[in-house]
């Protein structure tokens, strides 16, 4: 078990090779960014970080990646806008850099403009555009979860109250012991969810497109499923968010589902 003080330290050090890898050069780079990655899997809080963002269901790698070669130089990287699946394929894409499957340079050059055919600032744009975002919204969801921590340094920490990424499935419910029925229809219960919430996705992409609000529904429907697939999930959020979206077609029937599915309170 971790302690609150252990889990302060690994904090510390997470952020302090964050900001070395956001200051790193094409000299430095490679070295801060095997520490930055070493550290993610190995150190006893992060490891489990490290997890959670490997096991996002919504985030196709490969899928994403080959969406984004046909795209035009310097064409910005398209993201989805669920912010679990966004920092998810950014973690693997520093990932599969880090191991050399991707060539930072030559990916930095197709998709960042740096106003100058300096290396340096590729990287730098790089970082700004990738590794910064990813740090930021980590560093987010460790503050909001150690609200919950006590006071006491010596206070050991549940397993479960480390899960920042709570599309991530069989991750820290594998590692707590005892409650098995409880952690396995839980599991079930976000597996369900995600899978209700891409099928809106879906029809809202295939019926809405073309509409002017187009981007709102997406935005709203991202907001919901981050609400919904949360530890605290607010049934009266997601029932306004979902409400606002359009109802034809099979929309009315998933967003039913969708709250049949979460506590009424």
């Amino acid at each position: 078990m971790t302690t609150t003080a252990q889990f302060q330290r690994s904090v510390s050090r997470f952020t302090d090779y964050a900001k070395d890898l956001l200051r790193s050069d094409h000299h430095s780079f490679d070295d801060a960014l095997s520490l930055f990655l070493d550290f993610f899997e190995r150190d006893p809080v992060f490891s489990s970080i490290h997890q959670q963002l490997l096991s996002v269901p919504q985030a196709d790698f490969d899928s994403w990646l080959k969406a984004n070669e046909g795209q035009r130089t310097h064409q910005a990287l398209d993201f989805p806008l669920d912010m679990e699946a966004r920092i998810a394929l950014m973690y693997e894409l520093l990932r599969r850099i880090g191991s050399k499957q991707i060539n930072i340079l030559n990916f930095a050059f197709q998709f960042f403009r740096a106003g100058s055919n300096k290396v340096d600032l590729y990287i730098h744009a790089f970082n700004d555009g990738i590794t910064r975002q990813l740090v930021r919204e980590v560093l987010y969801r460790i503050e909001d979860a150690s609200a919950e921590f006590p006071d006491d340094d010596r206070a050991t920490i549940p397993p479960a109250s480390i899960q920042i990424i709570h599309s991530a499935t069989n991750v820290i419910q594998q590692s707590a012991i005892g409650n098995n029925i409880t952690q396995n229809a839980s599991n079930q219960n976000t597996t369900e969810l995600t899978s209700l919430f891409d099928k809106l996705e879906q029809l809202i992409r295939a019926q809405h497109a073309a509409n002017e609000a187009f981007q709102e529904y997406l935005e709203i429907i991202a907001s919901a499923r981050e609400n919904a697939t949360s530890q605290k999930p607010k049934r009266s959020v997601v029932k306004t968010l979902l409400g606002a979206l359009p109802t034809a077609g099979d929309v009315m029937s998933i967003t039913s589902s969708i709250l049949a599915m979460l506590p009424a309170m």
